[in-house]
């Protein structure tokens, strides 16, 4: 990779997710997509993946080239922890992955930019989700914002005074991993509770839910208190104006957030900060648009 300035006004942003991957071809100037392309993603082999990957991009590549359109950057936002490019690393390779293991140590950003030659830079798609949210989106105008997403895992990210907050290691905001339960002595993440609970398929939990099945209805109540404590773990650390919540889970919203709310209020400390603002995600493709926004 490099690390020259981009002097562009056009970029592609990628999102990585567990279970598919989206792209757009970005205006800068603009702020707006010219065009975007979705595939699956696949979790079994990495020479497959990397077939899918180039399959995403290629078309946003060709139709870029056809309108005569210069791309300066592409950005890449991973569901995983990033070791971010330095002056003597400029591979910026992905450390874990935890839903995707076939990333795992694999030097993505050096992976795409030898094949197109445009300079490449890759971050967390929860960073990314919440770099869009706060640029266009719900946290437009919000200097200190949290950002969840619900999806085939947890993701966080946290802004402080206009900018995500990257931590020393590039690996902050990581709240599907806090641990929120011990069982038997053993400590037990959001993530891990949230995959137990939907028996890692939410949708399917969501359209018995919606059939009437009380059970399924419960699992989704449970879900948004613990959501909601974990969340105020975070408030309580970094006192943000908003919270905002994307992923495909939040189609199902209805089930969960009344739950989040109260216990998130119940668990606040300050008297201030109970009244924060919960928002749904604004953008329909945050997570590639925030990683355009990387440039």
């Amino acid at each position: 990779m490099t690390t020259q300035k981009n002097d562009t006004n056009y970029t592609i942003g990628v999102d990585i997710g567990g279970t598919k991957m989206s792209a757009v071809l970005f205006d800068l100037e603009k702020k707006e997509i010219i065009s975007d392309y979705k595939l699956s993603t696949p979790i079994d082999n990495f020479d497959k993946f990397l077939v899918m990957l180039y399959a995403l991009i290629d078309p946003l590549v060709e139709k870029a080239k056809k309108d005569k359109l210069k791309i300066g950057h592409i950005g890449i936002g991973v569901a995983g922890m990033i070791d971010q490019p330095t002056e003597k690393n400029l591979e910026g390779k992905i450390l874990k992955c935890p839903n995707i293991e076939i990333l795992n140590n694999q030097s993505l950003g050096k992976l795409i930019f030898n094949k197109y030659k445009i300079n490449t830079s890759l971050d967390n798609d929860a960073n990314c989700f919440l770099r869009a949210e706060a640029s266009l989106g719900s946290a437009k105008n919000t200097a200190n914002a949290i950002g969840v997403t619900l999806g085939t895992g947890i993701g966080g990210a946290i802004s402080i005074d206009n900018k995500v907050y990257q931590g020393v290691h590039g690996s902050a905001g990581e709240i599907g991993h806090m641990i929120i339960d011990v069982v038997e002595d053993t400590p037990h993440t959001l993530e891990e509770i949230y995959h137990n609970l939907t028996q890692a398929n939410p949708q399917g939990l969501a359209e018995e839910a919606y059939e009437g099945d009380k059970l399924a209805t419960k699992v989704y109540e449970e879900l948004g208190h613990l959501i909601g404590i974990a969340l105020a773990n975070v408030v309580n650390l970094f006192d943000p104006e908003v919270i905002v919540i994307g992923g495909g889970v939040m189609q199902s919203s209805d089930l969960f957030m009344t739950e989040l709310k109260k216990s998130l209020k119940e668990e606040i400390i300050s008297p201030k900060l109970k009244k924060i603002k919960v928002l749904p995600a604004k953008l329909e493709n945050s997570g590639a648009i925030g990683a355009a926004l990387l440039s």
